[in-house]
């Protein structure tokens, strides 16, 4: 009985302690900590890009010229350049990215990573106009090592998609997945 009421007081004060110091209870057989705590998208919705049964809204970005591609920090959304292309262009270059993850929550595109060449997805722009792309590239670069020609403003039409990817360095990963796609 003695180490019964001992048990008891030792919870008890355990349990006082934590919730006076802020600390988190795990209780046996359920989630741990690092729960995702999804951020809400802001800003203009510029359109909607789908693939397979997951939908995604895009929202437009500020990408300075020379600068980071760094869309607002959510993964309910995708960020599409107001420096380039918009959805709606029929030439050049619309650029879409978004964040790998962020507050604990993976972003739902990321499936493009297992996306093959011939893969078809479908954007609707900014005027409710649906379109269905075809993926013609998917490939891992070096976090800048971007190439003048995935970003031009005439020339034939093309979505080019960035995330990061591979090892989170110093606050941030030190690649980036591109994926490639034209009008089906």
């Amino acid at each position: 009985m003695r180490n019964r009421n001992a048990s008891r007081k030792f919870i008890s004060v355990a349990i006082s302690l934590s919730l006076a110091t802020g600390l988190t209870t795990v209780t046996i057989g359920s989630a741990t900590a690092a729960q995702c705590q999804p951020v809400k998208a802001t800003g203009k919705s510029v359109g909607e890009i789908s693939v397979g049964s997951t939908s995604m809204v895009i929202k437009s970005f500020n990408y300075p010229a020379g600068g980071i591609m760094e869309p607002q920090p959510t993964t309910t959304a995708a960020g599409l350049s107001a420096r380039h292309m918009p959805l709606s262009s029929e030439v050049g270059t619309s650029v879409v990215v978004w964040h790998r993850d962020y507050n604990n929550c993976i972003h739902p595109l990321n499936v493009f990573a297992n996306k093959d060449k011939g893969s078809k997805f479908e954007i609707t722009d900014e005027k409710g106009v649906a379109k269905t792309y075809r993926v013609t590239k998917v490939g891992v670069i070096t976090k800048g090592d971007y190439k003048k020609s995935w970003f031009n403003l005439i020339g034939p039409r093309q979505i080019v998609m960035f995330s990061c990817t591979g090892v989170f360095k110093s606050g941030h990963y030190e690649k980036n997945l591109v994926v490639f796609a034209v009008p089906a």
